[in-house]
């Protein structure tokens, strides 16, 4: 999550200083928001679960809902919002990438991913 949120403030900075590549500019943002977002929900769950993978079909789910609401529904009530086709397949790509850095491989996504300090309690505090 560090890495790519990190690329994500780096993407905005050059952009506003109108040093980001038009390609990139354009297609960027599509690239890494799903690695962003969904290593943001491994985290999270990471922090009670060690070895907690997303299921697939969840991920492909929120590849779906993102294709469809951004490049189908918006367009449709948003004079900014355009349907791009290459913007369906860098969600894709994106996808592809949280599963293959992330989501599948343990050792690989320790980088990728904020250290986990500490394990949440199993359940309410019984302590008072």
């Amino acid at each position: 999550m560090i890495f790519f949120l990190t690329l994500f403030i780096a993407m905005r900075v050059f952009e506003s200083s109108g040093q980001l590549p038009p390609l990139i500019s354009s297609y960027g943002d599509d690239l890494i928001c799903l690695p962003l977002i969904l290593s943001a929900v491994v985290w999270v769950h990471r922090r009670r679960e060690k070895n907690f993978t997303l299921p697939r079909v969840q991920g492909v789910m929120v590849l779906l809902f993102f294709s469809l609401y951004f490049e189908g529904i918006l367009p449709l009530f948003s004079k900014r919002a355009v349907a791009d086709p290459w913007d369906l397949l860098m969600y894709f790509a994106g996808w592809v990438t949280f599963e293959w850095l992330i989501n599948e491989s343990r050792a690989q996504s320790d980088f990728f991913l904020l250290p986990v300090v500490e394990q949440l309690p199993d359940g309410p505090d019984q302590s008072f």
